[in-house]
């Protein structure tokens, strides 16, 4: 019984201790978008543009290590007048993605929260599933839509006053899109859970 007891109370605390981890790191990500979709409405944010402006280097050393060629992929740019239609689009890319965030992160915590109530396949896992992979599939585009011709307005804009460094464009990472596709097919497994775990609740 003893060793029941502490086994328990492990488990519990582990639980706990992956839920407090999973809303920090929730916090953590979603806090800095929040912020900078605050700093870009209020015309003191700052924004990622993609470039491919040379690195500045000197010819190679014999026998030492030199560069062959180099150059920049990004530049983090604090700028000011820009467009309303570029801020706004930028801002509302950057709430779009903390929006995103914390949903999924939301449900991630309520998935642990269940296991430390031993209701591990329950109706509103099922719909947090839904809304976090939801959210993984049209919060991504809509941040990477929204945001990325915030961007691209935001390049042509500052263009003419940087000797044209900037690229008209953006960076794109589909597998967040491959991870929603995941969790909805997760809250099919949650659904099926339920079902099995009420049909076996019946029969005893």
């Amino acid at each position: 019984m003893a060793t029941t007891s502490v086994s328990r109370r492990m488990e519990r605390g582990i639980l706990l201790l992956f839920t407090a981890a999973a809303a920090i790191l929730g916090l953590a990500l979603a806090v800095p978008a929040l912020r900078q979709a605050v700093g870009i409405a209020t015309g003191g944010g700052g924004v990622s543009l993609l470039t491919q402006a040379d690195l500045p280097h000197d010819d190679a050393i014999a026998g030492a290590a030199g560069i062959v060629s180099a150059t920049f992929d990004s530049a983090w740019v604090i700028a000011s007048g820009l467009s309303d239609g570029a801020r706004a689009l930028l801002a509302l890319g950057a709430v779009a993605g903390a929006l995103t965030t914390a949903l999924t992160v939301g449900a991630v915590v309520l998935f642990l929260l269940l296991l430390l109530w031993r209701r591990p396949f329950h109706r509103a896992l099922i719909v947090a599933t839904q809304v976090a992979g939801s959210a993984l599939l049209i919060g991504g585009m809509l941040a990477a839509g929204l945001g990325g011709l915030g961007r691209m307005m935001a390049a042509d804009e500052l263009n003419p006053i940087a000797d044209d460094v900037f690229v008209i464009g953006f960076a794109f990472d589909p597998a967040w899109m491959l991870v929603g596709v995941g969790v909805l097919a997760l809250s099919f497994v949650f659904s099926y859970g339920t079902k099995l775990q009420r049909e076996t609740e019946l029969l005893v």
